[in-house]
């Protein structure tokens, strides 16, 4: 009976060495799968210009902002690798937005850093995403596809690293986008906006709108993860991605 016991603890012992031991492994396969920093970017919706507009303006205003915590991602250098895109692909940057035949206005909303760990915390962390960060910002239609698009990426790290020396990091966020292009016949349309002044009470109001100006808008869910990311590099990888894909429209 003795032999028995002693031989179940030695098995209990020799299972949780294998257990540690395989997690190790774990941990240096994805510690070395993510050395390299692997950026995404999406969509929420596709945006069409009319080709023959596109053909007659060819002249753009750019505007960026950043009203996210991560003010690394700089809104000059932004705003300037925007401009190189397009002015290789033939247009003049104007700084009168009057005199533009493109307007873009670009605004990082929301960027945030996730740490994959082993810990349950960490496996919750990532399914929280959406809901956390859409209680922050607003529940419109295209922030609840961006933020469910961050959240499958950064919650579907599981949970594999547990040490601190390598962890796959993650910034992950929402930038949104404008696009205001001339036509020669006005565009009349309604401007809604509504006020919330409590918990059941919602004010409405209403502005017809005649104007020179087609509008378009999306949001780009970006996302850049590596094992023990730099921030500054980071931010820098994202905005170029941001850049080349506001240049793909045109």
């Amino acid at each position: 009976m003795r032999n028995t016991k002693v031989f179940k603890a030695l098995s209990g012992v020799v299972v949780l060495l294998l257990a540690v031991q395989l997690t190790g492994c774990g941990q240096m396969i994805n510690a070395i799968e993510h050395s390299d920093m692997q950026v995404k970017l999406k969509m929420t919706d596709t945006i069409f210009l009319d080709p023959i507009a596109k053909a007659k303006n060819r002249t753009v205003f750019v505007a960026v902002n950043n009203t996210s915590d991560m003010q690394e991602v700089d809104t000059g250098m932004l705003q300037n690798l925007i401009a190189s895109r397009l002015v290789s692909k033939g247009y003049q940057v104007v700084q009168d937005p009057s005199q533009a035949g493109y307007i873009i206005q670009v605004n990082v909303l929301y960027m945030d850093y996730y740490r994959q760990t082993g810990t349950k915390e960490g496996a919750v962390e990532g399914a929280l995403i959406g809901a956390g960060s859409g209680a922050l910002i607003g529940q419109s239609r295209d922030t609840s596809i961006a933020l469910g698009l961050i959240g499958g990426v950064v919650g579907g790290l599981g949970g594999a690293l547990i040490g601190k020396a390598l962890k796959v990091e993650t910034y992950a966020g929402v930038v949104d986008v404008e696009l205001r292009e001339k036509t020669d016949k006005p565009v009349t349309g309604q401007m809604v906006t509504n006020a919330q002044t409590g918990s059941s009470t919602t004010i409405q109001t209403k502005q017809e709108i005649n104007t020179n100006w087609q509008i378009y808008r999306t949001k780009i869910v970006c996302t850049a993860q590596q094992t023990n990311i730099d921030k500054t590099e980071a931010a820098r990888t994202i905005a170029e991605r941001i850049a080349s894909q506001i240049g793909g429209m045109f």
